[in-house]
């Protein structure tokens, strides 16, 4: 059996027009299982985003939602109507195939593995086929052993979940933790007797009193990624014509960017100012995920010729009374990001302004302390990292183990 023999591949909103609102789903509310529904009025989201009802399938066809599992059913639609991001397919089931089947078979090791094997794009930003969506294959059981596969692994992967539930909290209070540490270093730095003031910005609060309040502009100068490249200057594999760019992930992923292997592009000799140097602070611009912008990582060593991808930007200091890994935490605190991302505009795919980020304030020490504080940090966060690791490890053992059972029903080598 083919997807497409039991399912409408992404459906065409054919109701009536209403003067009203209805679900939404932009990409960073699709979750494993689960979606955080927005509203969006329907004359705002018909033809211009994608459809779905209830029952469909969602599934995110962008990397790493994709690998992260971001599949769910859509379910209590306002107005019975919904409309997402167009990085999601929707599949409805016809009446041969129960919607939680189909969800638990987009979860499968086999499902998962074929999809991402299908992944082409640019950029770092790859995309399921379409194709193989339509024509994926496999042995479709009866709706009653549907039903029963169902009900076994909800039970089953219920205790699981609540395992999971139970270390991801413990995970989540060590992360807040992290930031509390973080916030409280890089506000009031570490002598717990200085005198304060206030520092006239309303989300940073008060500061030690020798502490000076500075622009980014100030004290450095935004410069842009690379642009206008297409998809075969990423495909490239001559080495002569192509450099080394750091790819959006990592700067989503890490605080500090080291020496690695990053993916190539082709480079023409007038895009030399996209090159990144030792203690630039590199800024994520532009994501469909909302608790994914604004984040920055600082190039912790040469890394020799690198560029830095469109959808980033680099901010390169030109005091030197600046300790890069500083301002990084200071920008990653809290209340910093929360105002970075208050700046973020857009629906599906969010985008800071260079501007917004240049003219943000920073509340700088003197250099020594600025390293003082940030050796404390790396210290602290190194301890709290290695037991969210640890807990994570935890996590993903028993996200194999889901896995594993839901494998096992879903193609018959554990009886139900």
């Amino acid at each position: 059996m083919r997807l497409k023999d039991i399912t409408i591949f992404s459906p065409q909103y054919v109701g009536d027009n209403i003067d009203g609102d209805v679900s939404f789903v932009p990409m960073e509310s699709l979750r494993n299982g689960t979606i955080d529904y927005k509203t969006i009025p329907l004359l705002k989201a018909k033809g211009k985003y994608t459809y779905f009802g209830n029952q469909d399938l969602l599934i995110a066809k962008v990397t790493p939602c994709f690998e992260n599992g971001n599949i769910a059913i859509a379910r209590n639609l306002l107005n019975g109507i919904g409309f997402g991001s167009s990085e999601i397919f929707v599949l409805r089931p016809n009446k041969e195939v129960i919607s939680q089947y189909l969800f638990y078979l987009s979860q499968s090791r086999d499902f998962q593995d074929k999809a991402c094997a299908t992944m082409c794009g640019v950029g770092g930003l790859k995309r399921i086929s379409p194709l193989f969506m339509r024509t994926y294959e496999f042995d479709m059981p009866s709706i009653e052993n549907q039903q029963r596969m169902v009900t076994y692994l909800d039970t089953k992967l219920s205790n699981i979940d609540h395992q999971v539930s139970l270390l991801t909290s413990k995970r989540d209070a060590y992360l807040r933790l992290k930031k509390s540490i973080i916030n409280h270093a890089v506000t009031r730095g570490l002598n717990p007797n200085v005198k304060m003031k206030d520092s006239g910005i309303e989300w940073i609060g008060e500061v030690p009193e020798h502490w000076r309040r500075m622009r980014l502009k100030d004290i450095a100068y935004l410069y842009s990624g690379l642009t206008g490249k297409s998809g075969d200057d990423f495909r490239c594999d001559n080495t002569n014509i192509t450099k080394p760019y750091v790819p959006f992930t990592s700067i989503l992923n890490n605080f500090k960017i080291n020496s690695t292997d990053f993916p190539r592009v082709i480079m023409s000799d007038n895009e030399t100012q996209n090159q990144v140097i030792v203690n630039d602070l590199l800024f994520l611009m532009s994501s469909e995920d909302y608790d994914s912008i604004a984040k920055s990582a600082v190039v912790n060593e040469n890394l020799g010729e690198v560029y830095l991808n469109s959808f980033c930007r680099g901010l390169r200091f030109t005091s030197k009374d600046i300790f890069a890994n500083f301002v990084n935490y200071q920008i990653q605190a809290t209340n910093y990001r929360d105002a970075l991302r208050f700046e973020a505009r857009g629906f599906t795919r969010i985008n800071i302004k260079i501007e917004k980020i240049s003219s943000m304030f920073v509340c700088l020490p003197p250099l020594p302390e600025q390293r003082a504080i940030a050796t404390y940090l790396d210290d602290k966060c190194a301890k709290i990292d290695t037991i969210v690791s640890n807990l994570d490890k935890q996590i993903s053992r028993y996200t194999d183990l889901k896995r594993s059972l839901i494998d096992e029903v879903i193609t018959g080598k554990r009886a139900v």
